[in-house]
């Protein structure tokens, strides 16, 4: 998401400085932020190409190479992420006091690998409901 919320307003438009995404994962919930950095007057347009991108998520399918780009960058990060041994003793201590396991890493990239474009419209239908999210805004 970071990649095409910086390609909409940071390289196409110019008009924010910094733009983030991020998710916390929670038992049973979890929490999905952007955040951006823009000029005043940007306000308004930058939230609605930000809500324009996560609709195109819940209206569109990824096509075969965008899935494929998106499960390589997350096992990526999931890599760099388990690089960090403090990280990923949090990670594994959360894990086991949660669900009573620890998986491999193996198991989590052939999880990641099983999923389909279908399978993320879904989710993206879940977590970008308009009717869920709020918004703050800090001028």
């Amino acid at each position: 998401m970071n990649s095409r919320l910086n390609m909409s307003l940071r390289e196409k438009r110019g008009i924010a400085y910094n733009i983030e995404s991020s998710y916390t994962a929670f038992y049973g919930t979890g929490i999905f932020s952007v955040y951006l950095g823009t000029d005043k007057k940007n306000v308004d347009k930058s939230l609605k190409i930000v809500i324009g991108e996560l609709n195109m998520l819940r209206q569109k399918k990824l096509g075969t190479l965008q899935l494929h780009k998106a499960k390589r960058q997350l096992k990526g990060q999931i890599a760099i992420s388990s690089e960090n041994k403090e990280n990923l003793m949090l990670n594994l201590g959360k894990s086991y006091l949660l669900y009573d396991k620890v998986d491999t890493l193996e198991y989590v990239y052939n999880k990641i690998d099983e999923l389909t474009a279908s399978d993320l419209l879904q989710i993206s239908n879940e977590c970008f409901n308009p009717d869920d999210m709020s918004q703050l805004i800090y001028l």
